[in-house]
Formats: C-alpha cells, sequence, structure tokens
C-alpha cells in the first residue's frame, strides 16, 4: 500500500488565496495525501472557504485553533496532532507545491528508508517568473541555522512523523524564526539520518509577502528574545557550547537590517539584546563593552550628524571562523 502524505497549512484570513495552495496538492500525480488546513481565526470568510472545500474533497479536513498561543506554530502543532500520514510537510497559504511534489519526495524515502527528514530545494516566485533558490552542499547545516544564514525553508523538509512527534513540532510562541528553531533541534539529535537533494529541480514555491516594516522589527525583536536563550541552553545541554558564537550572525541580521535602517529607533530594544548575548555566555565582556560603545556611537550621530557613524553592520564583528562555513 502507497505511504499516506499529510500536509499541513496553519491559514489565518486568507480567504482569496487558500485556494491556490490547495489546487496544487488536488493537482499532484501522487494523489494518497491528506490536507489538514488550522484556522488560526480567521475573519474575513476563510472558514467557508474551508468548508466547501471539504464538502468536495474528503482528503481535506480543517480545524480551528481553540488553546493559546496565537500564531502558525500552534497552528502547525495542532495539525501535526490530528495528522495520520506516514510523512508530513508543512506548507504556507500562499506558497504552492508543483505537480511532482509529492511523488519525487515519497519516492525518495522509499530509497532512504531510515531517514528522518529529506531537503528539497524550492522556487521563489519574482514578478512573473520563479527562481530556484540554490541549496548549499558539502556544508555543515547546523552552523548555517545557528548563523542565521538559512539553507532552506518550511516546505522544503519532507518529515517522518514519529520523528516529527518525538521533536514535539515546533516551539509555539515565536513571531519569527520558527524554522530555525525546529532545525537546529532537528539537527542535534542523536544518530540523525537525513539527505539534502540540494541537486534537484525545485518542486515547491515560494511567494514572498510584502511585510509592514515596524510589525514585522517588533516581531524579530520578541523572537530573538525567545530564540537565542532557548537555543543557547539546548547548545549547554548538548555540550555544543562552542557553537554558541555562531548565534551572533543574528544580532548582526538585527542591526543590518532593522536597528539601523529604522535609524532613530530607540536604544532600549538594542541594549537588551547586546545584554541577553552577555547573559547567556555568548558575548564576551571585551566584545560586548565594543558593540555597546559602537551602538552607542550610532545612536548619537543619527540624531546630531548629517550621515550617522555606522559601525555596528559590519559583518567581521560578528563573524566566528568562517574555516567552519
Amino acid at each position: 500500500m502507497s505511504c499516506l502524505v499529510t500536509i499541513i497549512i496553519p491559514v489565518f484570513n486568507r480567504a482569496h488565496m487558500i485556494g491556490t495552495a490547495i489546487a496544487s496538492l488536488q493537482a499532484q500525480s501522487y494523489t494518497h495525501w491528506e490536507c489538514v488546513v488550522v484556522d488560526d481565526g480567521s475573519s474575513d470568510g476563510t472558514v467557508k472557504v474551508l468548508a466547501d472545500y471539504v464538502a468536495e474533497d474528503a482528503r481535506i479536513r480543517y480545524y480551528t485553533r481553540e488553546r493559546l498561543p496565537k500564531g502558525a506554530p500552534t497552528c502547525r502543532n495542532i495539525g501535526l496532532q490530528h495528522a495520520k500520514g506516514n510523512y508530513v510537510i508543512y506548507l504556507d497559504s500562499d506558497d504552492y507545491l508543483l505537480p511532482f511534489c509529492l511523488e519525487q519526495r515519497v519516492a525518495a524515502f522509499k530509497k532512504n528508508p531510515t531517514a528522518h527528514f529529506l531537503v528539497f530545494p524550492m522556487g521563489v516566485q519574482k514578478e512573473d517568473v520563479v527562481v530556484k533558490q540554490e541549496i548549499p552542499e558539502h556544508t555543515d547545516y547546523l552552523i548555517r541555522f545557528l548563523s542565521a544564514d538559512l539553507p532552506w525553508q518550511t516546505m522544503c523538509p519532507i518529515w517522518d512523523r514519529n520523528f516529527l512527534k518525538a521533536l514535539n513540532g515546533f516551539a509555539e510562541g515565536y513571531p519569527r524564526f520558527n524554522d530555525p528553531e525546529l532545525m537546529i533541534r532537528a539537527l542535534l539529535q542523536d544518530h540523525l539520518d537525513y539527505k539534502v537533494f540540494a541537486d534537484y529541480d525545485y518542486d515547491s514555491v515560494f511567494i514572498p509577502s510584502v511585510k509592514a516594516q515596524a510589525v514585522f522589527t517588533t516581531k524579530v525583536y520578541k523572537s530573538l528574545q525567545l530564540f537565542v536563550p532557548d537555543i543557547a541552553k539546548l547548545l549547554d545541554v548538548k555540550e555544543k557550547t562552542h557553537l554558541k558564537p555562531y548565534l551572533l550572525l543574528y544580532l548582526h541580521l538585527w542591526f543590518k537590517y532593522f536597528y539601523v535602517p529604522l535609524a532613530k529607533r530607540g536604544l532600549k530594544p538594542s541594549m537588551r539584546l547586546l545584554q541577553l548575548y552577555r547573559q547567556h555566555d555568548i558575548l564576551g565582556f571585551k566584545q560586548y563593552m565594543s558593540l555597546l560603545a559602537r551602538l552607542l556611537v550610532y545612536a548619537v550621530s543619527v540624531k546630531v550628524l548629517p550621515k550617522a557613524i555606522d559601525k555596528l553592520t559590519e559583518q567581521r564583528l560578528y563573524r566566528p571562523n568562517d574555516k567552519d562555513l
């Protein structure tokens, strides 16, 4: 008998686009799948759209989130609780799978039956063109996820359901960084068996969404406050303390793409992040003082000079030894 694949889709106010994701499942050449959609409290008619799909296709089921915290990670975990498949794929409600996706991934699992997960490339839609996002080969994927250099995203892996349940799914409450948190935990498991098919063509498509900068920045900041301590503690438990400095690249991400571009954003969030990194022994004292001084210089200069003095966004300040990458 063919293996059942569960596709889990979290959704919130996507009545106008959830149909694309579901239609991509109905177009699959491999037909032995189930779709578990979990609604995060939509108010735009999404539930009515889902009810229509459920009435037409018995392979589709939907549930509503009835516990806290709100967010996609919680919805994905609820979906995992209801999953019946041998394998699990997470799909966001605004992305889609190509018709050969499931057939290709199930065939790969048959050739790698002991694998805990397999990873496939995705395409990124840029206007009317889809471009393959290359997955680097011959690299340490754990270090890349620790370094904010994410080699793949949510829908790229297909998971063995039992392994995923043993991981307890996603960490709930993270507004961002759900993927790296889960992948870091997975890659730190003992006796891990996985394979990356970097040379394959993409079998899924990611559609970038427009984000409100201020809201997105707040989500990133809140996520760093959760993500950094959790991963630092996990590395200590796994006796991988020497890898903690790679987390500095998330601090670099904050300064380069969020704090500095917003120019006059307050000092307190950035100072709290520096203190957080120091508290968890990711920043040494000298490095902490150096970055603090650079932060203060930038904060003063952005107010009094025509062009701020930016010594915060140089990546060399945050990068550990390159030979490990």
